[in-house]
């Protein structure tokens, strides 16, 4: 199935990269937080988590905005020392890269596929997803890679049908020639429109059942 492709699209958190929002989300309400701010009723947390995403707030400006929602002893700490607990709880989503989805993505290219990565992402994780990466595989993200496509370097995300569309200009690819791998349906069908074969997949889970990556 899917032999045809020559272009394979990967998501990175959830697919390529364990995560798990929870633990980021849970450790803000624990430093002081109000978990309202982190719901889809009050979602102004989130809707900053967007700007951050497209690149249109920098990773200073994401922090003092959670900094300055933060109870007032909270506050009261040491700047540098709030920045870096800060940073770090933001950094606790992101999980690990197992063994054997590296080596897939590997065999893959050299099958003679084009494996790029596509992924909403920030400039506050980019740093440990490569981190993460070094240790895991000994190799930056565009060693692993034939080309990442990283929403806060193109100014918009998943699921604006325009990133995919970027995407196949910068490709030179026709929608035919490529899948994509998404662990969100939204993002799937946000592909499908534009005329990208899309495989929604279980967030974290192994690739051994699913079509070409297994």
């Amino acid at each position: 199935m899917y032999s045809d492709k020559k272009i394979v699209i990967l998501d990175l958190g959830g697919v390529v990269l364990d995560i798990n929002v929870n633990l980021s989300f849970g450790a803000l309400v624990a430093l002081g937080l109000d978990a309202r701010m982190l719901t889809e009723e009050n979602c102004l947390v989130n809707e900053t988590i967007l700007k951050f995403d497209r690149g249109e707030i920098s990773a200073d400006e994401f922090y003092s905005y959670i900094e300055g929602w933060l109870p007032e002893q909270v506050r009261l700490l040491p700047a540098e020392d709030l920045r870096e607990r800060v940073a770090d709880i933001w950094n606790m989503m992101l999980g690990s890269y197992a063994p054997a989805k590296i080596e897939r993505i590997r065999e893959l290219r050299r099958q003679g596929r084009r494996v790029v990565l596509l992924s909403n992402t920030n400039d506050g994780h980019w740093g440990e997803i490569e981190r993460r990466l070094y240790y895991a595989a000994g190799c930056r993200m565009d060693e692993l890679f034939d080309e990442l496509y990283l929403s806060y370097r193109m100014r918009m995300r998943k699921p604006e049908p325009k990133i995919f569309q970027e995407l196949l200009r910068c490709e030179g690819a026709e929608p035919q020639d490529c899948i994509f791998f998404d662990d969100s349906q939204e993002n799937c069908d946000a592909a499908r429109s534009v005329g990208i074969d899309a495989v929604k997949v279980e967030r974290n889970a192994a690739w051994d059942n699913i079509p070409l990556l297994g």
